[in-house]
């Protein structure tokens, strides 16, 4: 289980085209891109997150100024944050 989980992880990071490297924390979230779901509070956390070195896949629709706000993350984080809608 563990070194398919690994493998998974390599995977998903090619394929959004994030660094492939198994010993960085990778956070993932789904969903609606609207204050009810916290994708607001997601979005102002994740320059923190990536002081502490991880890699951040967000998945999701909705606001378009969400949406903006990811595109931007992935322009000033290009290693560690990917916003997939």
């Amino acid at each position: 289980v563990m070194d398919a989980k690994r493998l998974l992880k390599e995977a998903l990071q090619a394929a959004v085209g994030l660094p492939v490297d198994a010993s960085i924390p990778l956070i993932g979230f789904i969903g609606r891109l609207e204050e009810q779901k916290g994708s607001d509070i997601l979005a102002e956390a994740i320059p923190e997150f990536i002081q502490e070195n991880v890699q951040i896949i967000v998945l999701g629709t909705g606001k378009k100024n969400m949406e903006k706000q990811l595109e931007m993350l992935e322009i000033l984080y290009p290693d560690n944050a990917r916003g997939v809608a």
